[in-house]
């Protein structure tokens, strides 16, 4: 009889991911970059970066590029930094507020056309005119639980490492009052000398 296999892994039918693996002398230098397609095929795989026109090489550069601004933005999301985000929804509406500024309010010197500036959000035709902050913060916010739930996934990926093992939901409960009372009474004043 023996034990009952696991089920087999497969990768769902419109996943694309490719490496990019840099070989490395014995100095540390770059000598070579290889490039291989895991999953979806060289073929699929090249047609879906012409149609995002992504160009023809299979390169990290967009999301590194992405990534750069995103804690660029955000101070939680930079590396060796003092602003630490303790509670997971909140860094997750912060970085929402910052990808939503970034497509909608702040203009890009390469989307520029003539002298017309333009955003990412008028790029791809979803806006046909540059946002104000009031505009943007006073868009009224969807309550449908699939769409957020769906943004609750694409966030967790965005997410530092550290961050996406907090559960979601409310932040731990304060101290017990005795705890408050007892903090206070070390730290009181020295009465004053005469």
């Amino acid at each position: 009889m023996g034990r009952k296999p696991k089920p087999r892994l497969v990768a769902p039918q419109d996943l694309f991911y490719a490496q990019v693996v840099q070989g490395r002398d014995k100095t540390g230098h770059g000598v070579e970059v290889r490039r291989r397609v895991v999953f979806g095929g060289p073929r699929r795989f090249g047609k879906q970066l012409r149609l995002r026109q992504l160009g023809e090489t299979i390169q990290t550069a967009f999301m590194e590029r992405w990534y750069g601004t995103l804690r660029g933005l955000g101070a939680p999301l930079r590396r060796r930094t003092r602003c630490v985000s303790w509670i997971a929804t909140r860094q997750r509406g912060r970085i929402w507020l910052l990808v939503s500024l970034y497509n909608f309010v702040m203009p890009h010197k390469s989307l520029r056309q003539g002298r017309t500036r333009r955003t990412p959000a008028m790029a791809i035709g979803l806006t046909a005119h540059v946002w104000s902050y009031q505009e943007d913060i006073w868009l009224p916010v969807h309550t449908d639980p699939v769409l957020t739930k769906q943004m609750d996934e694409q966030m967790a990926r965005l997410l530092p490492p550290a961050l996406q093992a907090q559960p979601l939901g409310r932040p731990q409960a304060p101290p017990p009052v005795e705890l408050i009372e007892e903090h206070e009474n070390e730290t009181a004043p020295l009465p004053k000398a005469v």
